[in-house]
């Protein structure tokens, strides 16, 4: 190895720690000026002091309807919506919104056993189209719709089969559940209620 060769070894570490100390600096002070950027949806606005939590406390849920579904999973997509809106309901608030549910479902068998000709699994697609209504103007605030996919196993046993079936369906109410209020949520977090009534009026 020439003089050269260890002078250039020599001086560059020095000069490549201080240009990683200098890169995370930079690379930190981006995260810290984009962490400004980013405000956590249930947090107290100007127009939700009590926050976004505190008003989704004010949606009554109303009918939800399934079709291709049983009745057991329009109950149970119902049940998880005042869950996911109202939470504990530790406290009672008067109502001031109603959110209704339409859902569509389908079932299919994506997977055809090769030995017994019969389906192996099966599969429940759905999508959710819900409303909110203003209870005081009696007008539409809010609509939107989702769309969720829960999968189970089917076996020549029937009780087991059907049993796996309604899992499927509790797991696919659930995961609606939550994206219709996450997206409710947001649409009250950015005001979309209130443009809705003042575009009405």
């Amino acid at each position: 190895m020439s003089s050269s060769e260890r002078n250039i070894r020599r001086h560059s570490g020095p000069v490549t720690g201080l240009f990683q100390r200098w890169r995370h600096l930079l690379i930190g002070g981006v995260a810290l000026g984009l962490a400004g950027c980013f405000t956590p949806v249930y947090a107290p606005t100007a127009s939700l002091p009590g926050g976004v939590a505190e008003e989704l406390k004010r949606i009554d849920v109303g009918s939800v309807r399934v079709s291709g579904g049983d009745e057991a999973m329009a109950h149970e997509l119902r049940s998880e919506l005042i869950f996911a809106l109202d939470g504990e309901r530790t406290e009672d608030l008067e109502k001031r919104y109603r959110l209704t549910a339409v859902v569509a479902a389908q079932r299919s068998s994506p997977i055809i056993s090769t030995a017994t000709g019969r389906a192996a699994s099966g599969a429940i697609n759905a999508n959710v189209a819900w409303q909110i209504e203003d209870l005081e103007t009696e007008s539409i605030v809010l609509t939107g719709s989702q769309r969720g996919e829960a999968s189970y196993d089917r076996t020549d046993q029937r009780f087991a089969a059907l049993r796996a079936r309604r899992e499927a369906e509790q797991r696919l109410a659930r995961q609606l559940a939550r994206l219709v209020a996450t997206q409710v949520a947001i649409d009250f977090r950015t005001g979309q209620h209130q443009l809705s009534r003042i575009d009405d009026s």
